[in-house]
């Protein structure tokens, strides 16, 4: 998952349900908000900058593959 939220600091202002331009959170049935679709999202950050109270990170995973080649398979 890219985006985490911190529930033990989350104040539920709705911010980033607000920003995200994908869409990827949601809301549940009490109106707290979740991260509904992290496939959907750009990482784009606007979330994590916007939390008034630092409760969201966006995590940037790097799926680089072998970083060493064997020479003799070159």
């Amino acid at each position: 998952m890219a985006t985490i939220i911190d529930k033990s600091k989350c104040i539920n202002c709705k911010i980033c349900y607000d920003r995200c331009p994908e869409e990827s959170f949601g809301l549940d049935e009490e109106g707290k908000v979740y991260v509904k679709y992290p496939e959907e999202c750009w990482l784009c950050g606007a979330c994590e900058m916007d939390c008034p109270v630092g409760a969201i990170r966006v995590r940037y995973e790097i799926n680089a593959g072998s970083m060493f080649v064997n020479k003799k398979e070159v």
